[in-house]
């Protein structure tokens, strides 16, 4: 059975053993490793629209559907704190990153928050339902009154497939 792109040997090495063992037909095995390739690829290509998703949200101060990226029990640790579930997350977006109460869409007045995730590095556990992602954060950052910063950073992402949907599970950003 050929083991195919270095990221997907995992999965089609445990498919192909599997098949081998059951007898199946080289044609049997070749499906089985196309399937679980195809599957691989859908999951890593969910997983980079989930980040890019994050960093458009994040840019819009779209903090509701933000906030719907994460895991319910899902914890952000940010230069602010750390924050655990979907409502403590969602609080901290409104008030620390939007510069508003709740229920305020958006970024508050004269705020800027270009936020762009590039350089990914995502492995998919065995198993197909979790994952783990490194991205570099490249931001330009204003804020009432003129004030404008460069930022750059790193996250390090940790992603879970809930009802065949990836959420963010953790993130720490550094």
């Amino acid at each position: 059975c050929a083991i195919p792109s270095w990221w997907a040997w995992y999965a089609t090495r445990a498919a192909c053993a599997a098949w081998s063992a059951s007898g199946a037909s080289e044609l049997q095995l070749r499906v089985a490793t196309l399937t679980a390739n195809v599957e691989l690829a859908e999951d890593l290509s969910s997983i980079e629209k989930l980040q890019r998703a994050y960093g458009y949200y994040v840019d819009k101060g779209l903090w509701e559907d933000l906030s719907e990226l994460f895991t319910e029990n899902a914890v952000a640790n940010y230069p602010a704190g750390v924050f655990v579930g979907h409502k403590s997350i969602r609080e901290h977006l409104y008030m620390n990153v939007g510069g508003h109460p709740m229920g305020e869409i958006g970024l508050g007045n004269g705020r800027l928050y270009d936020h762009m995730n590039i350089q990914p590095v995502v492995h998919i556990d065995a198993g197909g339902m979790s994952a783990h992602g490194r991205w570099r954060a490249f931001a330009m950052f204003g804020s009432p009154g003129g004030a404008a910063v460069w930022a750059e950073g790193v996250y390090e992402m940790q992603y879970t497939k809930e009802n065949g949907v990836w959420k963010i599970n953790k993130l720490d950003y550094y």
